[in-house]
């Protein structure tokens, strides 16, 4: 059985740290072979190629790789062609060329986004019914992420996972924006009380890494009126912020609220996260921690059989 690869935000930081250390030429190699098992992350892949070629002055060889990831509908955000990585293409036309038709596709790609919320019903809908709302992580998608939720469908959950409009690249959103993000989530959750009937005590939201920061402050704050959150990999400006958690805790936990932290040891965000489930159950909320060792920045592998018991739990109040 092979072992499965790393969730690309880990690969990514491996990747950034050769790069940091000036290994351009291993970083490069690297990133190539890890094409075949992340197809989903090509493009970001391709632009980190093209500046480690720059790096290695294969000018030609980075600008075909721009080409290339641009031919297929890619588009990249402007702090990606400031990198210093393409300092040595900078004064090149075609370089200009390139980043001009990728700002016309950004430009129109924002124009178009939208929020989505994806609703998935359970095989046997008896109302009324229980609800999670998952929310993905940044530079993720609706339905990247869900079928670490779906399995809450088998249990008769209605599962919605929303997606931000708030577009990073093609195919992929951000909840940078924490006042977009709160209308945009508000207003899905009255989207679903307005169409099912949703059942007294059993809505749930959860989400992971930026997604689990946002569902996990939203829950907290009593903007979304949730029953429990469950916060996978929670990492974001408002949790590398002690006062700003401070700030967060300094009201009321809106009554009957329960919640759920999982975090692996190797997270960049570990010691934060353990020491936000210690404020939390000071503040007199019902948690339950889930330490995994040896894991990064990801999903633990088991998360899908641990997300029943998880739920029995929060909707236990």
């Amino acid at each position: 059985m092979s072992e499965r690869p790393p969730e690309f935000g880990a690969l990514y930081a491996g990747l950034s740290a050769l790069a940091g250390a000036g290994r351009y030429r291993e970083a490069l190699e690297r990133a190539t072979e890890a094409l075949p098992h992340y197809p989903e992350d090509r493009g970001i892949l391709t632009l980190f190629r093209a500046g480690m070629a720059a790096r290695l002055n294969d000018h030609q060889g980075a600008l075909a790789l721009l080409r290339e990831a641009l031919d297929t509908g890619e588009w990249y955000a402007p702090v990606f062609w400031d990198s210093a990585d393409f300092a040595a293409l900078r004064d090149l036309e075609e370089f200009h060329r390139l980043r001009a038709l990728s700002n016309q596709r950004r430009v129109a790609a924002r124009t178009g986004a939208r929020p989505e919320l994806f609703v998935h019903l359970p095989e046997q809908v008896l109302e009324p019914l229980p609800v999670l709302m998952a929310l993905h992580g940044n530079l993720h998608n609706g339905e990247i992420e869900i079928a670490q939720w779906s399995g809450m469908l088998a249990r008769g959950w209605l599962v919605a996972a929303a997606q931000s409009s708030q577009i990073a690249r093609p195919g992929r959103f951000v909840w940078t924006d924490r006042r977009k993000s709160e209308r945009e989530l508000r207003a899905h959750y009255n989207a679903l009380r307005d169409e099912y009937p949703i059942e007294a005590g059993h809505f749930v939201v959860g989400g992971f890494s930026m997604g689990a920061e946002t569902a996990l402050g939203l829950a907290l704050r009593g903007v979304l009126p949730a029953d429990g959150f469950i916060a996978v990999a929670p990492g974001g400006p408002l949790l590398r912020a002690e006062d700003e958690i401070d700030a967060l805790l300094s009201s009321p936990i809106p009554s009957g609220l329960r919640g759920a932290l999982v975090i692996g040891t190797r997270d960049p965000m570990h010691d934060a996260i353990t020491a936000l489930a210690r404020k939390l159950e000071a503040a007199g909320l019902p948690l339950r921690l889930l330490v995994y060792d040896d894991l990064g920045h990801d999903y633990p592998p088991d998360f899908a059989e641990r997300l029943p018991e998880l739920i029995d739990f929060l909707v236990a109040g």
